[in-house]
């Protein structure tokens, strides 16, 4: 039966699933110094190039996450081939980041926030036994 459903596939354009339908982008909002992940929809989100030999445009703004208070969008454009591979790419208010790049990021955001989140402890520790020999 697989083998079959295979071919049906082949014929009907069935939309491919799981991780080829998605194409992972990773960058840092300059403003905000805050590493952002999005996602590109290969089936829903792409437009043909209007250059020679074919490919495809997309566009996409997105946004940080507001913790700190600070809300910065970076834009980005990808141009990709006819096999909807990254040919080249543009990044407006930030920096574009590899998958290690952006881990590496994250990692250091949580140890800044666990850092800041002790170091206001131990502030508070200090003003209370400062209350209590009063």
């Amino acid at each position: 039966m697989g083998f079959f459903s295979r071919i049906m596939a082949a014929f009907t354009g069935k939309a491919p699933g799981g991780n080829d339908r998605y194409l992972p982008i990773y960058v840092l909002d300059h403003r905000c110094r805050e590493p952002i992940s999005g996602q590109i929809d290969l089936l829903n989100e792409l437009s043909l190039a209007e250059e020679e030999g074919g490919g495809y445009y997309v566009r996409k703004v997105l946004h940080t996450s507001g913790a700190s208070r600070c809300f910065g969008q970076v834009e980005v454009q990808l141009w990709l081939d006819s096999k909807k591979q990254i040919k080249q790419h543009e990044v407006h208010g930030g920096r574009w980041l590899t998958v290690e790049e952006y881990d590496a990021e994250v990692e250091r955001r949580a140890q800044a926030a666990a850092q800041a989140e002790s170091a206001a402890a131990s502030t508070t520790d200090e003003e209370s036994s400062q209350i209590n020999r009063a």
